[in-house]
């Protein structure tokens, strides 16, 4: 996709303008008055969806005119921690803190990247919430902080807590006996000292942590926090979604998100993104789904069993001359079957089979070399079709070891091109590991140096500031 211009003209005056429209991204203006101006010409044209209704689905978004460019931008309702982080982050901006620093905000004694952060005194930010963290004097722990943020929305009656409220939360699937009920309970009890001075709240910690799992995305920046959003969180599942998006902190300090659209999108067709790893098969994604976000998925990719022809759950059969695949790729309690011979396999032995085999696959990744890599890769093929998830994955980090006239770095970057291809056409979720893949296809005798890091070059702009990717974009851009 192309990068989106950066200046335009002003459909007021005429002159160069370079103040987007904060919605649509498309229209520029010279200035605040002229876009105000505007505004009842703009309007119809500016907001490129509408949210659908459906009894399975739920709330969803859905385009209102063809799309091919940026679709939503907005700032968060709450942002903070992950209720499942374990780094510690700046209480003022979110950023990461280093683990040997111990500058903490001067009221409540909670985690700073530094002293004069200008989170820790902006009313908006950290000011409303600092007086209640240091007179409870609970331990700082930033897993709880998001929590304690939502509470307070909570219990001010916020306009951004009824927007929130509207939101899944999913509730009834997460009572006594569940995980979700256990880390309720955990945090709980960590915030007991703010629960009896401040808030008669337990009855809403159930929603608050169901509304955090099921909705929140992952920031970056700032590294390590995760935010929630009144429209892109209804951006509904696809294993082969039809957006991405990005983030920025804006002028307040906020993870503004803007969501594009990495293909034609049709009016009325509706907006996606994908909620699991792109590279996980189908009975992984869908386990994931099931126990995290409470649905099954049912895409295209879902209910071809060779998984648009990448084969990243196949197993081979024992005859050697056929490959296992489940009959039903929507029933987890389907028979596989080979598509040769008679044999056939419960899906109970496909799952012992291949978690044993994660675990291995994981233990000998903690300290790889190429020998290692070599050995496991030829013993996973023995049982495993060379496209399956944990061939891909072992693939990947043999790659970078192989020297450049090994025949089989070449052979692999090609078959792992061809999987991310197939999975993720446009780059929207696989743009590191495809970059990564093509630089060392790059280095291989015979191949165009220059066509392969260019791809990678245009996979890595879009990835965020001071990221592994945009690293990899200046090492890649000083090659070319």
């Amino acid at each position: 996709m192309e990068t989106a211009p950066s200046r335009g003209v002003c459909p007021v005056c005429g002159k160069n303008a370079t103040l987007k429209c904060g919605n649509c991204r498309r229209e520029f203006y010279c200035d605040k008055s002229h876009q105000s101006q505007d505004w009842p010409r703009h309007r119809s044209t500016c907001i490129a969806w509408k949210i659908g209704r459906d009894p399975d689905l739920g709330r969803h978004l859905l385009a209102t005119r063809d799309l091919g460019d940026a679709i939503l931008s907005e700032v968060p309702l709450v942002w903070g921690p992950s209720i499942h982080a374990i780094q510690r982050l700046c209480v003022g901006c979110g950023k990461r803190c280093d683990d040997d620093i111990t500058t903490r905000c001067g009221e409540c004694c909670w985690p700073a990247c530094r002293s004069d952060c200008e989170g820790l005194s902006d009313k908006k930010r950290h000011e409303s919430e600092c007086a209640l963290l240091a007179r409870a004097r609970i331990i700082p722990r930033c897993d709880v902080l998001l929590v304690i943020r939502m509470l307070i929305l909570w219990r001010t009656k916020s306009k951004r807590w009824t927007s929130l409220a509207n939101l899944q939360s999913h509730e009834s699937l997460r009572g006594p006996g569940t995980d979700a009920h256990d880390e309720v309970t955990s945090i709980s009890q960590h915030l007991g000292p703010i629960l009896t001075i401040a808030f008669d709240c337990r009855d809403v910690l159930p929603k608050i942590c169901g509304l955090i799992d099921v909705n929140a995305l992952e920031t970056m920046p700032p590294e390590g926090s995760v935010a929630i959003y009144e429209n892109a969180s209804l951006l509904e599942h696809s294993c082969v979604a039809n957006t991405r998006h990005s983030f920025r902190i804006d002028d307040k300090g906020r993870p503004r998100i803007t969501v594009y659209a990495v293909t034609s999108i049709r009016k009325g067709e509706h907006l996606s993104t994908m909620y699991t790893h792109a590279l996980w098969s189908t009975r992984i994604r869908r386990e994931h789904l099931l126990a995290t976000k409470y649905f099954a998925c049912r895409c295209k990719r879902c209910t071809d069993p060779t998984e648009l022809d990448t084969h990243l759950g196949t197993l081979k059969c024992p005859c050697k001359n056929g490959l296992m695949l489940p009959n039903d790729s929507l029933d987890s309690n389907t028979d596989w079957s080979c598509n040769v011979c008679p044999g056939t396999v419960t899906s109970s032995e496909v799952a012992q089979l291949t978690d044993r085999l994660e675990e291995e696959v994981a233990g000998i990744m903690r300290q790889a070399t190429e020998h290692t890599l070599s050995d496991l890769l030829s013993r996973l093929t023995v049982l495993l079709h060379p496209g399956h998830q944990h061939c891909i994955s072992v693939s990947h980090s043999l790659i970078q070891l192989l020297p450049p006239s090994d025949p089989r770095k070449s052979e692999l970057c090609k078959l792992i091109l061809d999987t991310v291809t197939r999975l993720d056409p446009h780059g929207a979720r696989l743009a590191l590991y495809t970059a990564v893949t093509l630089r060392e296809l790059a280095s291989c005798p015979g191949e165009d140096k220059q066509v392969h890091l260019s791809r990678a070059a245009s996979l890595l702009k879009a990835e965020p500031p001071n990221s592994p990717g945009q690293k990899l974009l200046r090492l890649v851009e000083m090659e070319l």
